[in-house]
């Protein structure tokens, strides 16, 4: 059971904090790679949740390869997400406050190889992104991605 598991046995789905993880990763073609999320059917930057003893850094490169196939030891750290606006209520009814640290993946290798959280994992440009997850709107909004 992972943290966020054990925090919602005791409260079920009333709103946490929740520490993660979200990692840009940019193409040569200069294109950003998204997920299909399985949870909510919509597009969203691969990232996740911290466990209990991780770092920022390590949650970012665990999540980055379990979500994508993709390997990386180098992050650029590009802002934090926090506060209200990144307020979310999942479709089943958890409800969290992110607390996002948004690191850009360098020297990317591996392939490109989906897990149970991704239906589909793509690179779009920045100028034609698909309908994208709150979370993501507002975390590439942030940091200058989009407008």
């Amino acid at each position: 059971m992972n943290y966020i598991q054990l925090l919602r046995s005791v409260i079920g789905t009333r709103p946490i904090i929740a520490p993660g993880s979200a990692i840009i990763v940019i193409n040569n073609e200069n294109e950003l790679l998204l997920q299909l999320r399985s949870d909510t059917h919509d597009w969203g930057i691969p990232g996740g949740g911290m466990e209990l003893g991780d770092s920022f850094e390590e949650t970012a490169i665990k999540e980055l390869y379990e979500e994508t196939g993709l390997i990386t030891n180098h992050l650029e750290i590009l802002g934090v997400a926090s506060g209200k606006e990144f307020y979310y209520k999942f479709p089943h009814g958890d409800e969290i406050y992110n607390a996002t640290v948004i690191f850009k993946a360098l020297d990317v290798t591996g392939k490109i190889n989906k897990d149970q959280e991704s239906l589909e994992l793509a690179y779009f440009p920045l100028d034609s992104l698909p309908n994208l997850n709150y979370t993501s709107k507002k975390i590439l909004e942030k940091i200058g991605y989009i407008k």
